[in-house]
């Protein structure tokens, strides 16, 4: 899978077939949000076009949206270590932030509104 989305990241010819089948699978906002987006895409850089092709792949695939937040912690605790190995504090410390700000949004989208309003409250 990981070699399928660099591929398409990285190959404009795959990009653009990967495009025009999501353009037919999606309707609506999504579509217009998708539509938004892959005109800056055309042109992005690898990270930009990559960030692009894993949301969109992650929008379609529940299997992939379910591993997706494990993958994001994952790669922020990659990136603090590599900074530690550095000697980069200041780094060391924004990554912890992030990614205990990750753990506190994902908590929240996972709570009923009803749920978060009265943990509020408390």
């Amino acid at each position: 899978m990981s070699n399928k989305l660099y591929l398409i990241t990285t190959n404009d010819k795959k990009f653009e077939e990967w495009a025009k089948q999501n353009k037919k699978r999606l309707k609506g906002a999504a579509l217009e949000h998708f539509n938004a987006g892959y005109i800056d895409m055309i042109n992005g850089n690898y990270l930009a076009r990559a960030s692009f092709v894993c949301y969109w792949e992650i929008y379609n695939n529940n299997s992939l949206a379910k591993i997706a937040p494990a993958i994001t912690q994952a790669s922020f605790i990659h990136m603090m270590h590599r900074f530690m190995e550095r000697g980069q504090q200041d780094e060391v410390i924004v990554t912890q932030q992030l990614m205990s700000n990750f753990l506190r949004l994902l908590q929240a989208l996972n709570q009923e509104p009803s749920e978060r309003d009265s943990n509020e409250e408390e």
